[in-house]
């Protein structure tokens, strides 16, 4: 019986798509996990861990180099579907940015984790007795976890 691993993990859902039709194109079958949900809910999309795109683990080093073939880099790892072990599929996609603490490239701009909010948002929010509305962005490397400004 063949093992299906998680190939790939999106957080936009039109290129998780993409990418699995062009799978499916080839002949390669796959599916995605989690894409309706983060559809109705994108919020859920860190929560959840984005949406999953799933292969035999027989046509791992085949979907890789047709991908890689392509220019294609979404820029995660993949792991097996028990979390067990950690899987290099391509490199990272940059931004065009180093992280200023390890040098790697497997850089993104996307929602800070450390100081979500400002200052202003918070004490908005807590007037308002809301959710805080606004979400600082940053650099984030994913590598070392590190995040740092332009």
């Amino acid at each position: 019986m063949d093992k299906i691993i998680v190939f790939e993990t999106f957080y936009n859902p039109i290129e998780a798509n993409i990418v699995k039709s062009r799978l499916l194109d080839s002949g390669m079958q796959c599916f995605l996990t989690d894409e309706h949900t983060i559809g109705m809910n994108p919020l859920y999309t860190q929560a959840l861990g984005g949406i999953k795109l799933h292969i035999f683990e027989r046509d791992l080093e085949q979907a890789t180099a047709l991908l890689q073939e392509e220019g294609f880099s979404p820029g995660f790892s993949m792991t097996s579907d028990g979390g067990e072990e950690e899987v290099p599929v391509k490199e990272a996609a940059t931004t065009g940015m180093e992280c200023p603490n390890c040098g790697s490239n497997h850089v993104g701009y996307v929602q800070a984790t450390k100081k979500r909010f400002g200052m202003l948002t918070v004490f908005i929010s807590f007037i308002l007795f809301v959710y805080p509305f606004h979400v600082n962005k940053t650099y984030h490397c994913f590598d070392c976890e590190h995040e740092f400004e332009k």
